[in-house]
């Protein structure tokens, strides 16, 4: 096939402070796709000192429009300015979708990176959160459910097809790592635990707090890092949170960290944890695997697919907080496990590139063509 033109819809580019995982997965396949030829422009918002237009990597950005704007700028955008001069479409749809299908006349691909569900619990009231859990699978069965979907894992996958997707509409492309960038490192001396990601209530580190709690009884010189933007209202309620459990003085908030600051967090920690009441696979997982450190999450969506229980970490059941504990206390307490744990961890990471990753959803955009 010759040089595509790709259009690509999301809220956010890697650029903003708020960025997460799905921009770095949406940047490295986008930066691929232009190195072998094709021509990549994103749609996106602003952020405080973006410039509206700016080309990185081969890859042209246009921003317009605040976190919910975007999505009716996104439109107007298309309307006045792309309809017509592209080739496909990649909708990446975080909680809010742009609703492509009903103005946009281009072959779609839908970037799935995982069905909301539950987590509406953790972001609304919860009346909103009802009526929201009960209207996305319409509007996917409505609007999406005929697309080629690219998703991150195999159990998004399984919940897209519960909603009606066909199972050969979707196709999986984990995330991959630079596991040479990523590489092993001297770990602390002392016990030391790592959270590294969004500090939003729906990754529940308020749970992992409460399972410090637990941990400093029987490994007291442990220490926590908590790495992830900062000045937020639920930061604030977690550090009140730890003052209260008198736990303050053995936590470190950082702040977002990048490049080898964050490596070397990753590098040193015995164990990593994320607690998210789901994900669409989890990067940071991948990122601390590459390094040696395992990571302890919840069995759910997404975690279950990126952390191999009992072989690169330890899945617990959700929302039980001395579970969590447990299977912490059990790597910073037990050498040959941790030292078998990272080697695991290590080798599975290896298997992951972002050259498979971009090959496996370009092929979804050619499906869809």
């Amino acid at each position: 096939m010759s040089k595509l033109k790709i259009l690509i819809f999301n809220w956010r580019c890697w650029l903003n402070p708020k960025a997460g995982g799905a921009e770095v997965y949406i940047h490295e396949i986008a930066k691929r796709w232009v190195k072998t030829g094709h021509e990549v422009t994103l749609f996106t918002s602003e952020f405080p000192g973006c410039a509206k237009e700016e080309t990185m990597d081969g890859i042209k950005i246009i921003r317009a429009g605040g976190k919910y704007s975007v999505y009716w700028k996104a439109m107007k955008y298309y309307k006045n300015n792309f309809k017509h001069n592209f080739d496909v479409i990649l909708e990446a749809i975080n909680t809010i979708p742009f609703f492509t299908p009903t103005y946009a006349s281009e072959p779609q691909v839908s970037l799935i990176f995982q069905i909301t569900g539950e987590v509406f619990y953790k972001v609304f009231p919860k009346p909103v959160a009802i009526s929201a859990r009960y209207i996305e699978p319409l509007i996917y069965k409505k609007f999406y459910k005929e697309n080629i979907a690219l998703v991150l894992s195999k159990s998004v996958k399984d919940e897209l097809v519960k909603i009606g997707f066909k199972p050969d509409h979707v196709f999986v492309a984990e995330p991959g790592i630079d596991y040479e960038y990523y590489s092993l490192g001297e770990k602390t001396e002392y016990p030391s635990i790592l959270y590294l990601n969004r500090i939003v209530p729906y990754k529940n580190v308020d749970h992992l707090i409460k399972a410090f709690k637990i941990v400093k009884y029987k490994v007291p010189d442990a220490k926590l890092h908590i790495v992830g933007c900062r000045g937020t209202a639920y930061e604030s309620k977690l550090r009140k949170l730890a003052k209260k459990l008198g736990i303050l003085d053995s936590i470190e908030f950082h702040g977002f960290l990048s490049g080898a600051p964050k490596r070397e967090f990753l590098q040193k920690a015995w164990v990593h944890v994320l607690p998210s009441t789901k994900e669409g696979w989890g990067i940071s997982v991948l990122e601390a695997a590459s390094c040696g450190t395992p990571t302890v999450a919840y069995n759910v969506t997404g975690l279950r697919d990126s952390v191999k229980d009992k072989i690169t970490g330890i899945l617990v059941p959700f929302n039980d907080i001395e579970a969590l504990a447990t299977a912490i206390t059990k790597i910073l307490t037990n050498k040959q496990l941790r030292i078998q744990l990272s080697k695991n961890a290590r080798k599975w990471a290896l298997q992951f590139s972002w050259e498979r990753t971009a090959k496996i959803a370009l092929n979804a955009i050619k499906n869809a063509i």
